[in-house]
């Protein structure tokens, strides 16, 4: 039981039921939360534009994708944090050897040993906005290692003018790749430089 209010209280709960009762009743007794609504959509409308608008840099280094049959793509974006590819990997059951190397550099030969047998379907295509890497099932097995070690540079054109016949040279890319699988251990990589004109 509700002990009895004495004069005071009585005096202002009767001022606050008459100061309800002179509201209009179009306006909301709750008006802070529903601001609020629409100021955390606008936050997150404008979360959801950052992801879709190119230039942002919100695009992340790599991706790792299985499809159903099983193959994985790989997508790098950015040569950066190889280490967190090679953890994204063995998610995916693959142990991998990873190294980026700075422009006109490659890893010296001879520091793993590939595996004897075809690797059909395992490929990979560099360009200078993307670096795309296939692996079908079964491309690396129990206690093998993918290694890929990657450089490259874009090639700036030689003139921004069209020639004769209306061809424009816009340049291009030259990259050099290092790609295989191997059952044995990887050295490290030495850096030297690029054989690739």
């Amino acid at each position: 039981m509700n002990a009895p209010l004495d004069s005071f209280e009585s005096a202002l709960l009767t001022r606050l039921r008459d100061h309800v009762d002179q509201q209009p009743a179009s306006t909301p007794r709750f008006s802070r939360p529903r601001l609020l609504l629409p100021a955390v959509a606008t936050v997150a409308a404008a979360g959801v534009m950052l992801v879709v608008i190119p230039g942002l840099g919100t695009t992340t280094a790599y991706s790792v994708q299985e499809g159903n049959s099983g193959t994985i793509t790989v997508e790098v974006h950015r040569p950066e944090d190889a280490d967190g590819l090679e953890e994204e990997l063995a998610q995916y059951g693959v142990k991998a050897d990873v190294t980026y190397l700075t422009d006109r550099q490659e890893c010296s030969p001879g520091r793993y040993t590939p595996v004897g047998r075809s690797l059909s379907g395992m490929g990979i295509s560099i360009g200078s906005e993307l670096l795309r890497v296939t692996l079908p099932p079964g491309t690396v097995r129990d206690g093998e290692t993918f290694v890929m070690a990657v450089s490259g540079e874009a090639i700036a054109p030689s003139s921004s003018e069209s020639s004769r016949d209306g061809t424009t040279d816009e340049g291009g890319y030259s990259g050099w790749s290092d790609f295989d699988v191997t059952a044995g251990p990887v050295q490290p990589c030495t850096a030297v430089p690029s054989s690739v004109g």
